[in-house]
This record gives structure tokens, sequence and C-alpha cells, in this order.
């Protein structure tokens, strides 16, 4: 009886440690279940969070590809917009050059035409100055043989006048005298003469072929070039104006006479031929270049006289002798003279 309780009583305590075995070991699977679920559950929250934060770079790396390749469609299209456009300029710059290289084939072909037409124009020239200057010698030669110089100073005689003056000395005064000659210049009546003959001189007097004289002043001169311009208060009716012409066309053997006033004696002709151009002379210390010399007999008096070539046209005024020579006189030329009047009364 008492095994049999022992024998119970010790099933019954081993039920209690199975039971109290069971217990812990659910309990303790139970715990570690517990444990385990609140770590994955955590693990798993945080996977999560992982996940959203990669879910929103991803979008944001989307949208930065999408706003890249709308920039980069962007970029495109106004590269191919650019790319058109230089297109464009290349092809219109090559018609410009193709039209350029036909223009420069036209304008070379032009020069060309228009380098012939003045080779042709200077051979025509040339032909034309062989003419002149053969004209211009028949001229003094047929001058020379058929014109009558005394026909030749009754034309010019009446415009040749001679010029007095009074240089105050101290025990009275110096009277000078030259010659000079009228000259129209656009209206207006003057006389032309030599600076030296004038120059420091009083009460100058200019008296005509018929013996009238009136008293003058001096408009302007040109020491350097031995030339002054005179002005009269006289009738217009007196007045017989010379032509000037350019003393460009003279060579040396050209004839030519002087009308003036030698010695105080009115109205006297000489004449020679040009022996020398473009000399150079001195007249009270001033240098005159460019100067005609002549085989024209000059003497005091002369000076101021036109100096003219067989067709009565000044080209020259006589200006200088050199003393103790026979055959050499000298002239200022005409282009001088021109020149010089449109300074003074331009």
């Amino acid at each position: 009886m008492e095994e049999v309780n022992s024998k119970k009583q010790t099933d019954c305590k081993t039920k209690i440690v199975t039971l109290a075995l069971v217990v812990g070991i659910f309990i303790g699977g139970f715990s570690g279940y517990l444990f385990g679920y609140y770590l994955f559950a955590s693990e798993n929250e945080n996977t999560k969070n992982q996940l959203t934060t990669l879910s929103e770079q991803i979008n944001n790396i989307k949208i930065e590809t999408i706003n890249n390749n709308e920039n980069n469609n962007n970029t495109i299209e106004e590269l191919q917009g650019r790319s058109s456009q230089i297109q464009e300029q290349i092809e219109d710059l090559t018609k410009e050059i193709s039209n350029s290289d036909q223009n420069l084939i036209e304008t070379t072909n032009e020069i060309a035409s228009l380098k012939a037409q003045l080779f042709s124009i200077t051979e025509k020239i040339g032909n034309l100055e062989d003419n002149i200057e053969k004209a211009i010698q028949d001229f003094y030669s047929s001058s020379n043989e058929n014109i009558s110089l005394s026909i030749l100073f009754e034309q010019v005689r009446e415009s040749v006048v001679v010029i007095q003056g009074l240089i105050p000395q101290t025990s009275g005064y110096l009277i000078v005298q030259g010659s000079g000659f009228v000259y129209n210049y656009s209206g207006n009546m003057v006389i032309l003469t030599n600076n030296h003959v004038i120059e420091d001189a009083n009460s100058i007097t200019v008296t005509f072929i018929n013996g009238n004289s009136y008293d003058a002043t001096i408009l302007g001169s040109d020491p350097n070039n031995d030339f002054a311009i005179l002005a009269l208060d006289a009738p217009q009716e007196i007045y017989k104006p010379l032509e000037i012409i350019s003393s460009s066309i003279l060579k040396v053997g050209h004839s030519v006479i002087v009308v003036g006033t030698p010695y105080g004696l009115e109205g006297s002709l000489s004449n020679g031929i040009v022996s020398a151009l473009n000399r150079t002379i001195s007249i009270d210390e001033i240098i005159i270049t460019n100067v005609i010399q002549t085989t024209t007999p000059l003497n005091p008096g002369n000076s101021g006289g036109p100096l003219m070539n067989y067709n009565g046209q000044v080209i020259g005024i006589s200006t200088a002798i050199v003393e103790e020579s026979q055959g050499i006189g000298f002239a200022i030329p005409s282009d001088t003279i021109l020149a010089d009047i449109e300074i003074i009364l331009g």
C-alpha cells in the first residue's frame, strides 16, 4: 500500500516536473518568440524606413533625370537650331563667295578693258602732243615768214605805257622810269610792270602812247618775282589790254619781240629768239628762278615791258639785262605772272 502511494507520489512529482518543464519551455519559447518578434519588427521597421528613404531618393533621381532629360532635350534643340543657322550662314557665304568670284572675274575683265582703253588714249595723247608741238613749230615758222613786225607793232603799241616815279633823296628826288602794259582782269583794267620800277617811288604816273598821263596807285607787288600791279583813274576807251598766254609752250629758238621805252624813248620794238629757259638771276640781292633768257636787245627803260610772241600775245615781262654784254636779256615767264595776279587780285 505504501509502495503504491509512494509510486503515485513519484508519478505525481514526475508529472509536476514534466508539466513545469513544459510550462517553462513554453514560457521560454514564447518569450523568445516575443523577443524575436520584437527584434524582427524593429528590424523590419528600419528596413521599411530605409526602403522609404531609398524610394524617395529614387523618385528624386527620377525627377532629376527627367529634368536633366528635359534640359538636355532643350539644349539639343537649341544646338540643333544653332547648327541649322550656321548651316544657312555657310550656304549664304558659299553663295556670296561664288558671286564674289564671278564679280572678281567680271571686274578683272573690266580692268583689262580699261587698261586697253587707257593705252589707246595714251597713244592718242602722245600723237596729239606731237601734232600740237608740230603745229606750234609751224606757227612760229609761218609767223617768222609771214607776219610783218610793223603790223604787229601797230597792233600792240597802244597797250604799252611809260611809268615814271620819284624817289626821295637827300638833295631832292631821283626820277625812275620803266615800262608796263594794260591787262584786263575780270573786267578791271590794270597796269602790269616790274616791282623794281616802282619800289620806294612816290608820285607814280603812267603815260600812254597818245601822251596822256594819269596818277597811279600800287594795288600789290611781289618782290620775289619782281612783279607789281598798278591802278589808274583813266577813261575806259584809253585802255587796250593785251592777252597773256601760258609760257609753258615756249621752246628755245622761238621768235619773240619786246616793246618798251628804253632811255625814255617810248614806242620802241626789238626782236630776237628764246635762247634759254629756266634761268636763275639776281636783282637787288633777290634770287628769281624759272626766268626766260632771250637775245632781244634790252636797255634801261625796257623793264616792265611785255615779251610777246609773233601773234602779239604776252609770254613774259622784261626784267633785266646783263651789264656790258650784248644779246642777253631776261624776262619773268607769264605763268609766274598769272599766278601772282591771282594771289594779288583774286
